[in-house]
């Protein structure tokens, strides 16, 4: 009997989330720093729950078919019934028309957008200006003190958060870009193999630390702080790319160097597991790439379809689900342009990412 209510309910769900949602009483136009969907969202005729949503749904259930929570779970997982938060930048939308990344310049390495934190939509207080674009502002290189827990963002969206600790199911990324269009050796071009422009995702975690004496302040000037976002860009610290003393070729930081002594240690290579995506070698048109992490992917680096991932120009080492299975309450994800070498150029003309959890 249980199997049949989790097919009957999961064709529900299914038929759901692909239901078109009710169109908002106005439209916000699409900025370089806003994390809702942009105009040019290819699923949105798709249907995406808010953590509000889900929770309802999840007490209907309980309640009135009288289900266990286990199995509402697995309904939910079955359906991917889940929240998300969504971080866009459009560079057709700014000045210059798109972001050109030069190799051996000193933007060689390019922070370009940052998601909300796991387990929260967006980071803003309502009503409020935040102090710095939060999505596009590259955080300073300073080491991790004391890291934020889960319990200290589960207190602060006025809607339900996850549950669990590891909450994050699926990361999608949609990258429109190209490279210069010519050089690389001539049986690379139009191939991923070769190519020295590329796409990194990063890693970071907010520092109690600095939370902790935005919430002394919150008392001492409660004003101020409401001109600010909730989660300050300058309480963010990297866990990828690492940090070292500036100058230095360690691979991470020194806690005896000063605050302003650090800088982002880069790799000169393409490093496989934190590899997004890479251009087609001397492929001067702009290309779309959708790219989609699971915590259900299953490929072992070794392999074959490990190959495959890397003849796609993905990162041989992303494809086994452990980024987005170790994803914690309040990780922020960030993405890196990069190139390499005199002549090659990152041209970035669109990015989106959507971070999925279970609430």
């Amino acid at each position: 009997m249980a199997h049949v209510t989790h097919n009957v309910l999961l064709s529900y769900f299914q038929r759901l989330n692909l239901r078109t949602p009710p169109q908002p009483d106005e439209t916000q136009p699409s900025e370089e720093n806003d994390n809702d969907d942009d105009d040019r969202d290819d699923d949105h005729e798709q249907f995406h729950p808010s953590p509000v949503d889900i929770r309802v749904v999840q007490i209907m259930l309980s309640r009135s078919f009288k289900l266990p929570v286990d199995l509402v779970d697995a309904i939910f997982e079955d359906a991917e019934y889940w929240a998300r938060s969504v971080s866009v930048i459009d560079y057709q939308a700014a000045p210059g028309a798109h972001l050109i990344i030069s190799g051996s310049s000193a933007t060689e390495d390019k922070f370009l957008l940052r998601s909300p934190p796991v387990g929260l939509t967006d980071v803003r207080a309502p009503d409020t200006t935040p102090e710095e674009p939060y999505s596009t502002h590259e955080v300073a290189p300073r080491v991790r003190r004391r890291d934020c827990d889960a319990a200290y963002f589960r207190k602060l969206p006025p809607y339900p958060t996850p549950r669990l600790v590891r909450p994050a199911r699926k990361v999608i990324f949609t990258i429109r870009s190209h490279d210069q269009g010519w050089g690389g050796g001539g049986g690379a071009r139009g191939e991923y193999d070769g190519s020295w422009t590329w796409f990194e995702v990063g890693l970071e975690r907010f520092d109690s630390t600095e939370t902790d004496a935005l919430e002394t302040s919150r008392d001492a000037n409660a004003e101020a702080l409401l001109r600010t976002t909730i989660l300050p860009v300058r309480a963010l610290r990297p866990l990828h790319p690492q940090v070292r003393p500036s100058g230095q070729g360690g691979d991470s930081g020194d806690d005896e160097a000063g605050e302003d002594e650090y800088e982002y240690n880069h790799s000169l290579l393409p490093e496989p597991q934190w590899t997004i995506q890479r251009n087609l070698t001397a492929h001067g048109e702009i290309k779309e790439h959708t790219v989609v992490w699971s915590a259900s992917d299953d490929v072992a680096p070794d392999s074959i379809d490990a190959r495959d991932l890397e003849d796609k120009g993905r990162g041989s080492m992303t494809g086994n689900g452990s980024f987005v299975r170790g994803l914690e309450v309040g990780d922020v994800l960030t993405v890196w342009g990069k190139a390499r070498f005199p002549g090659w150029a990152n041209h970035v003309d669109y990015l989106k990412m959507e971070v999925y959890w279970a609430v």
